[in-house]
């Protein structure tokens, strides 16, 4: 039996679902006609609420607003809690402004930073752990922006915020146990969000009845998957599974190592789910044949679950939802 809880030996609950799963994230709640439309196409079988993303209402009126969409439907819902993932929580106009993190950090100086787009620099300076002093072309940096940081000796203060406890709250008290965790890197990160689920749920909740989805996105997450992870982790029943973030993954590994990543993301947990860097043609105009040909190279390497990222599913989702509607149609998945 794997334990990563001491407090909670999980049991393991059979969980059904579709042999292949198309799960789309969410636009932010107050566009109710794209959510709307989002939720209720026949392709998705699932969507992804990301709690990254600034919401109009409290974590329990979001989730109640998306609920009311979802139910009827009888499509399930995974709430993204960002744990260690660095984001910026001001405004600012680097160089000029630092970059200011939700997290503080230690790292050998000088480091790269990685911002929207392919906006990239050097920190050359770090006051009070989480002010970061940027070489780089002007740019602005948004609150709530994704930040990724590439350097020796990298370490992160802390784990879930103030808002994923929130989050956890608002979904166990609705009877939602579907978890997605980012930046996961070792089994400190997955043990802090089960003793939360048992806190929150006042222990009415246990880890088995949960999904808890690994986001694997940094060096140290394959590390912990090639390393420390087992396929009995993941055997029929069990209440985790593995994600291939491959945005920030490829970010932080290089292209070069993406390959042998999701290959053996993918060997380890056969339900893994691959997300991010799907049909990015679109932001150029249209799905291309290099698309097409990422979605069957990662189905020969086993992937039978897909995720589109959040700008696709906000900027494109009609024309990403009709692609795979017709290709599923003409290349089904296995049953």
């Amino acid at each position: 039996m794997v334990r990563f809880c001491q407090k909670f030996i999980p049991k393991y609950v059979i969980k059904k679902e579709k042999s292949a799963m198309f799960i789309s994230s969410l636009p932010p709640v107050h566009l109710e006609e794209l959510l709307k439309s989002i939720i209720e196409h026949p392709i998705v079988d699932a969507v992804r609420y990301n709690t990254g993303v600034r919401s109009a209402y409290n974590p329990y009126e979001t989730i109640s607003r998306i609920l009311a969409l979802t139910v009827p439907l009888n499509k399930p819902l995974y709430i993204d809690l960002k744990g260690k993932q660095l984001r910026a929580i001001e405004w600012g106009i680097v160089p000029d402004s630092p970059v200011i993190l939700n997290h503080k950090i230690t790292v050998e100086l000088p480091a790269e930073i990685h911002m929207r787009g392919d906006a990239r620099g050097i920190v050359r300076k770090i006051n009070n752990g989480n002010e970061l002093y940027v070489d780089c072309k002007e740019g602005l940096v948004g609150k709530g922006q994704s930040i990724n940081i590439l350097g020796k000796n990298l370490k992160i203060e802390g784990g879930l915020l103030d808002l994923d406890h929130q989050y956890i709250r608002a979904m166990l008290d609705l009877g939602l146990m579907r978890f997605m965790l980012s930046f996961v890197e070792n089994k400190d990160d997955v043990r802090e969000l089960q003793e939360a689920i048992v806190r929150h749920s006042r222990g009415t909740v246990s880890v088995d009845e949960c999904e808890i989805v690994f986001k694997i996105e940094s060096q140290a997450g394959m590390d912990f998957v090639r390393n420390e992870l087992t396929e009995k982790h993941f055997s029929e029943g069990s209440a985790y599974r593995l994600m291939a973030a491959r945005d920030d993954l490829q970010i932080h590994i290089g292209v070069d190592q993406m390959p042998a990543a999701t290959r053996d993301i993918v060997r380890k947990d056969p339900r893994s789910i691959c997300a991010s860097r799907l049909l990015m043609g679109l932001e150029d105009g249209g799905v291309t044949e290099a698309d097409k040909s990422d979605v069957e190279h990662m189905r020969t390497l086993g992937y039978k679950h897909f995720m589109l990222s959040d700008g696709i599913s906000r900027e494109h989702s009609v024309e990403a939802l009709k692609f795979w509607q017709e290709y599923c149609a003409s290349r089904p998945f296995e049953k």
